[in-house]
């Protein structure tokens, strides 16, 4: 039985510093140059560009896209790695293209995290939110998640909150709609 050394400071000549003994040995921190540092148990140091916590109007689903991009669900994935999977024979011939080694592993997630049986009936329920304060990211979540009731959405999804008195009676329908269409698994 061998007990681990608190981490040690090279300036400290191989004593704990106090602020190591007052955590329990497990992590401390110190600063260098307007960044702060901590190291753990392994006693690596890390910066750390730690953010302040974010109000529930803030936790707003912000994604940094291209303007030529879209945001696809697990179905939507799945449908469409399908459809190249279905062409692998005649797209491996080519010698232009090289279908990467992760695409078997990125199509089977695709079909596990698909709770319907088709896509274009997801996007037709979904959709509609967006009248409603809901954006494509929190759509594309919803599909993704497929939660049961409304209490899972705000849960799983806090950013709705912001809107809830716009979309309170719209998402229960969509999710009403989404479980009629629901795989068997």
């Amino acid at each position: 039985f061998e007990e681990e050394a608190p981490p040690t400071h090279s300036k400290s000549n191989g004593k704990a510093s106090s602020d190591s003994l007052k955590t329990g040995g497990k992590a401390s921190s110190f600063s260098n140059g307007g960044k702060a540092f901590s190291a753990g148990k392994g006693g690596k140091g890390s910066a750390s560009n730690a953010k302040p916590a974010m109000s529930d109007a803030e936790l707003k689903l912000q994604l940094d896209m291209s303007p030529n991009s879209i945001l696809l669900t697990n179905c939507e994935a799945a449908e469409m790695l399908q459809k190249i999977q279905a062409h692998m024979a005649i797209l491996s011939e080519d010698p232009k293209i090289k279908i990467p080694e992760s695409f078997d592993k990125a199509f089977q997630y695709a079909k596990e995290g698909n709770h319907f049986t088709s896509a274009k009936l997801v996007k037709e329920i979904l959709e509609p939110l967006k009248d409603y304060g809901v954006n494509d990211g929190e759509i594309c979540m919803i599909a993704n998640i497929g939660p049961e009731t409304i209490e899972e959405v705000y849960a799983l999804i806090p950013s709705l909150k912001a809107t809830r008195s716009i979309n309170e009676g719209k998402i229960p329908e969509a999710l009403t709609a989404l479980a009629n269409i629901k795989a068997s698994k």
